[in-house]
């Protein structure tokens, strides 16, 4: 049994902490007590935690909670979670934010709706935003969700009905380590699948809010002539699974799962109103010759087979932590990264680069996160659901 606890740094907020014990109270419990570091935390306090779904999470859940004490516990399961001290492939990572100069939290935690996905998370967000109490001049609207959930631009769409566009939105969906199991939420006393998490968080200070991802334009484009839900039916009038095969040039795994490791390699990007991509994987084959998303695509839309190594995405996760700096007015405390577990295969071995490049980059912060199944950042311009990127919450 490996247990590793870390001391937390930029005491005056928060830190994070990590085990790999292979016992579930025992890796929820230490993952916690090295967030702290041997702070009381108090009510009004908030302390995140993100397990590997393996684990039986309901003692991992009492047991993060009991070190909680009265700290409110959200979280989420994961493809992986990590430090800037640590990768965590296994294991628990946690991570406390003390509500003390000027910040405020408050969490709402439902069970998403499919006929309203939507309506869900707005009502999710109005409640979390009433329980931070009064608001300071900075906001920020973090959302987890279930990643195996309804549509994810209908989330957004429900996020925007609070925030508009003065409050910046981030966040990411649980992840399963690639192995078709169920994910969950964690809030309120609560584990869910189909769950939603909305955590309003207040400041006197500024926060930051970046997404980036790396990946460059590869082929070219194509437009969606037929699209159905989640799932493209045709690009320039071909079978879209024949049009995407044939622009990423190599053939496709046969399983299911080849299939979703091989697409990592090569997700498809949209043009954004800034001349850059938003990113979105392709998840598996649908009948038909489809290729199925994490979000819907509308018709009409111009997509392109897009291509990275670990250079370029090592690099988006450098741009991630400037464009986020640039919007502090003070030395950066903690960050909170969600990066797309659809990374980790082409960073390979320098997987452990992507969070030491983003600490670095902010000062040597401590920053800490986990590997997701689609991330939310939106601060202008932006639907807000991004694939294949790293998207930062920089306190």
């Amino acid at each position: 049994m490996s247990i590793q606890i870390e001391p937390a740094r930029h005491a005056r907020l928060g830190g994070f902490g990590h085990s790999t014990a292979a016992d579930a109270m025992t890796a929820g419990r230490d993952a916690v007590r090295g967030a702290l570091a041997g702070r009381l935390p108090a009510r009004g306090d908030l302390v995140l935690v993100f397990p590997s779904p393996g684990y039986d999470l309901e003692e991992l859940h009492r047991a993060a909670m009991e070190e909680a004490g009265s700290a409110s516990v959200v979280g989420a399961t994961t493809a992986g979670a990590f430090t800037d001290e640590a990768q965590v492939p296994f294991g628990c990572v946690a991570a406390y934010l003390g509500a003390e100069g000027g910040m405020s939290f408050g969490a709402c935690h439902v069970r998403c709706d499919d006929a309203d996905v939507a309506g869900s998370t707005r009502r999710a967000a109005e409640v979390a935003r009433q329980r931070a109490g009064e608001e300071h001049e900075h906001s920020v609207l973090m959302v987890l969700c279930d990643g195996r959930a309804t549509d994810q631009r209908e989330m957004a769409r429900g996020a925007y009905e609070v925030v508009g566009g003065a409050v910046p939105l981030v966040g990411g969906a649980a992840g399963d380590e690639l192995g078709g199991q169920a994910t969950y939420t964690f809030g309120e006393g609560a584990i869910l699948a189909g769950g939603l998490v909305a955590v309003w968080i207040n400041s006197a200070r500024p926060m930051a809010v970046s997404i980036e991802h790396g990946w460059r334009p590869f082929g070219k484009p194509m437009l969606v002539t037929r699209a159905e839900g989640d799932t493209i039916v045709e690009l320039d009038g071909r079978p879209a699974l024949e049009a995407y095969v044939s622009e990423r040039g190599a053939a496709l795994g046969e399983d299911a799962r080849a299939f979703a490791q091989k697409c990592m390699e090569r997700p498809l990007g949209l043009p954004n109103a800034h001349g850059r991509y938003d990113v979105r994987h392709v998840q598996e084959r649908a009948p038909g010759g489809g290729i199925v998303l994490p979000a819907g695509v509308p018709e009409h839309t111009v997509v392109q087979v897009m291509a990275g190594d670990a250079e370029l995405l090592l690099e988006g996760a450098r741009r991630a932590a400037d464009t986020a700096s640039a919007q502090l007015e003070e030395h950066a405390r903690l960050a909170l990264i969600f990066s797309s577990r659809t990374r980790a295969p082409l960073l390979g071995e320098r997987l452990a680069e992507e969070v030491a490049v983003i600490s670095s980059r902010l000062g040597g912060v401590a920053a800490g996160g986990f590997r997701t199944c689609g991330e939310f950042a939106r601060v202008a311009g932006s639907t807000g659901i991004h694939n294949s990127s790293v998207a930062l919450l920089v306190l």
